[in-house]
């Protein structure tokens, strides 16, 4: 028999000092409440209840049984509350990974700004690049979501986009003066290229759309980071060409310590993705972050 349907019989019987009652609120006989009685009594070793065909009480170890039984439904009350109101309001800690670039000139004010929305929740940022080649381990990372600017590519993940990221090509004048401008896609193997590691899945080949269609060039590099902010500094120095999220070389394309090359050729823009491992049921944390950041970004310019 089921001990908790036996501790609640019990219960609604010591409280209404009768079987026919109890019976009667739970929707059951009663020769069934008096059998979960029976049951209890011999499972615990113990009389609970003194009967007599007009009345009954409980015995000294029924009393302190009642006693535990009521304290055991107040916890499964108050846990399943808390259960409820973790749905209807997210709460616990939320951590996000973000690549390193991405999250210190954007993700920083974006979660800040999330915290500052969801006071019950308790935000964590990790900034950090991972490889293009390799699913994250979020169980043994602790993570609960990762926003990325290429695919993962596999199905034991979730991948929402929430916009897109600006891709341009560009070099400081001084390495122009020195190797030449490019004119076309094609001009870009002869040159040294600064390349962003693990955001496509072959780094070193660059494509663009143009007026005839699409073009790939492998190129050769020069110099090569997971970091755009570092390519960005690379480019300034004069090391090579860069083709990086324009968000990581906007102020040098403004104050024209970089140039941007090809504007006939563009550039696909990426996705920029919010990544969780895939379930049946999201939690309500996760899928609060994903609702405030697309919305976070259609307000902003994260280009």
């Amino acid at each position: 028999m089921d001990r908790f349907r036996t501790m609640e019989s019990f219960v609604r019987v010591a409280r209404a000092s009768s079987f026919t009652i109890a019976a009667h609120q739970l929707g059951l006989s009663r020769a069934l409440v008096s059998r979960h009685i029976g049951d209890l009594e011999t499972r615990l070793g113990v009389k609970l209840i003194n009967r007599t065909t007009r009345s009954l009480h409980l015995t000294e170890e029924g009393t302190a049984y009642l006693a535990f039984c009521e304290q055991v439904q107040r916890q499964i009350e108050a846990s399943e509350h808390a259960l409820a109101r973790t749905r209807a309001e997210p709460s616990g800690t939320l951590k996000v990974a973000a690549p390193k670039s991405f999250g210190a000139v954007h993700m920083a004010d974006a979660l800040v700004d999330f915290a500052q929305a969801q006071p019950h929740l308790r935000v964590s940022l990790i900034l950090e690049d991972v490889s293009f080649r390799r699913g994250y381990d979020f169980v043994a990372r602790g993570l609960d979501v990762a926003v990325r600017i290429s695919s993962l590519r596999s199905s034991s993940v979730a991948e929402h986009k929430i916009g897109d990221v600006e891709w341009v090509l560009c070099a400081s004048p001084d390495y122009l003066a020195r190797a030449g401008r490019p004119a076309r896609p094609a001009d870009l193997a002869d040159h040294a290229c600064l390349i962003h590691v693990h955001v496509a899945a072959n780094d070193r080949i660059w494509r663009f759309e143009g007026p005839r269609g699409e073009i790939a060039v492998k190129v050769k590099d020069a110099f090569s980071s997971n970091s755009a902010l570092a390519l960005g500094k690379a480019a300034r120095a004069g090391i090579g060409i860069a083709l990086v999220p324009r968000y990581s070389v906007t102020d040098g394309l403004a104050d024209g310590s970089l140039v941007a090359l090809l504007p006939r050729h563009r550039v696909a823009q990426r996705p920029l993705l919010v990544v969780h491992p895939r379930a049946t049921a999201v939690p309500p944390k996760v899928q609060v972050f994903v609702e405030f950041l697309r919305a976070w970004v259609a307000k902003r310019s994260v280009n």
